[in-house]
C-alpha cells in the first residue's frame, strides 16, 4: 500500500514538472504581427463634466463642516418637550449624514433624556432646514445642550441673528417635505 502511494506521488510530480516545463511561451513566427497589451486609460474629468443636471449624486464634504442656526425654541406639549430651530449649511460642500443630538440635564449636571435628528439625504450648500426634536418631558430637566455632526467629521456651529425660510425641495415637479429619522436617547 505504501509503495502504491509513493508511486502515485512520484507520478503526480513527474506530470506536474512536465506540464510546467512545457508551458513556456512559443516564439512568434517571422512576419506575424505582435500585439502589445496594456491597461485601458480612463479619464474621470470628461465623465464629471458630462453629468446630468438632474443627477442625485453629489460630492460631500469630508472633514470639519460649518453651519449656522437660529436660537432653539423649546416648549412643553403634553408629555413632551418639543425643540424647534432652523439650520443653514454654510460649508463649501453638502454635508452627508447630518445629525443633531439634544441632551437635557438636571441641576446637578446629570443627563436625563435626549433626542436625535438625522437627515436621510445630504444637507446641500446654503440649504436651510427646520429641525424638530421631541423628547419625553421630565420635571427635573433644567437645561439642554446640542451637538452637531456629519458623516465626514465634526461641525462648527455659529448662532445667527436671522435666517431665510426653510428651503423647499422639488423632485419631479412635486414639492416634498424633508424627512428625518427621529430617535430617542436615554
Amino acid at each position: 500500500m505504501r509503495r502504491l502511494n509513493v508511486a502515485a506521488l512520484v507520478g503526480f510530480l513527474v506530470v506536474g514538472v512536465a506540464a510546467v516545463g512545457c508551458g513556456g511561451e512559443a516564439e512568434p513566427e517571422e512576419g506575424a504581427p505582435v500585439v502589445e497589451m496594456s491597461a485601458p486609460t480612463v479619464q474621470i474629468r470628461p465623465m464629471l463634466d458630462n453629468v446630468d443636471a438632474n443627477s442625485r449624486l453629489v460630492a460631500v464634504l469630508r472633514g470639519p463642516g460649518q453651519i449656522g442656526y437660529l436660537a432653539p425654541r423649546s416648549r412643553r406639549l403634553s408629555g413632551e418637550i418639543v425643540t424647534t430651530f432652523r439650520i443653514q449649511n454654510v460649508s463649501t460642500s453638502p454635508l452627508a449624514g447630518f445629525k443633531v443630538n439634544e441632551f437635557w440635564y438636571d441641576d446637578n449636571g446629570d443627563t436625563l433624556t435626549g433626542g436625535t435628528y438625522r437627515m436621510k439625504r445630504p444637507l446641500l450648500e446654503d440649504e436651510v432646514i427646520e429641525v424638530t426634536l421631541r423628547v419625553p418631558r421630565n420635571s427635573r430637566a433644567t437645561r439642554s445642550n446640542y451637538e452637531f455632526s456629519h458623516q465626514g467629521g465634526v461641525i462648527e456651529a455659529t448662532e445667527f441673528e436671522e435666517m431665510a425660510e426653510p428651503t423647499a425641495i422639488v423632485e419631479d415637479g412635486v414639492l416634498t417635505e424633508v424627512e428625518a429619522e427621529e430617535e430617542e436617547a436615554q
